[in-house]
């Protein structure tokens, strides 16, 4: 299903490329990064790179008229301006420090590094760390269920089990346990996660929260699975003990 709809995304924005793309003059008078002499088939594959990259079209970063024309040449849209700066630091990582490590063939940062396909890329336990903080935890598992119907399989976002063991780590330093526990109760049901770290969490956040019998059960699943995780046994231990 992701495949298709990906197929479907990329047949979109050829169709509308290929209507912009015939609007591109022969000769270009506001080229502020690029060689002035680009030609023209050259500037159009960057173009359409950047396009797939952040899963935008056109008029994102160029004015789009009344006409639905393009005025290619103008610095209205501050979109513009910031992929600007964004080719001249990725031309900057790519020949000041990675042309620098002495590899033969080192990988050259692109836009779709970060971005994949979405136009402001940041890191998913972020995202919904903010969410939680403004709008409540229940605001936060309906946007990861969200991000995760519209993304899962493209790349966008990290829906393993990692970022939500970091925010379950974030959140209880920050002595919000209920959240904890919601998040990582969620991570289990979305994830079924089996490594030590997310068991770890989720016992912590039930302990934290108040929840002992549960924590218990979680610790004793760990050592079960980890024989070897003496930490795990140690708490297990400590929680029978005081109850």
């Amino acid at each position: 299903m992701i495949r298709r709809k990906g197929f479907s995304l990329a047949l979109l924005l050829l169709a509308g490329a290929a209507t912009v793309f015939a609007q591109i003059p022969d000769k270009f008078t506001n080229l502020r990064v690029l060689p002035k002499d680009t030609p023209k088939a050259e500037l159009q594959s960057t173009m359409r790179t950047f396009a797939f990259a952040l899963n935008v079209r056109c008029p994102y970063c160029h004015v789009e008229k009344q006409d639905k024309t393009i005025d290619f040449a103008a610095d209205d849209k501050d979109a513009k301006k910031t992929a600007r700066v964004m080719m001249q630091m990725v031309t900057t990582i790519n020949h000041d420090y990675i042309a620098t490590i002495g590899k033969p063939s080192p990988v050259h940062v692109e836009c779709v590094t970060c971005h994949h396909g979405i136009t402001q890329p940041r890191p998913l336990n972020r995202v919904l760390a903010e969410t939680i903080g403004t709008q409540g935890i229940a605001a936060g598992l309906n946007l990861y269920h969200d991000l995760r119907s519209k993304y899962y399989g493209t790349g966008a976002y990290d829906f393993s089990e990692v970022p939500l063991n970091q925010l379950t780590e974030s959140l209880l330093s920050g002595k919000k346990n209920k959240e904890a526990v919601a998040i990582m109760e969620m991570n289990f049901a979305s994830n079924n996660p089996q490594s030590i770290w997310a068991y770890h969490m989720l016992a912590m956040a039930h302990q934290a929260n108040g929840e002992l019998e549960k924590a218990k059960e979680d610790y004793r699943k760990v050592f079960e699975l980890h024989p070897d995780d003496t930490w795990a046994k140690q708490q297990l231990d400590s929680l029978s003990a005081a109850h």
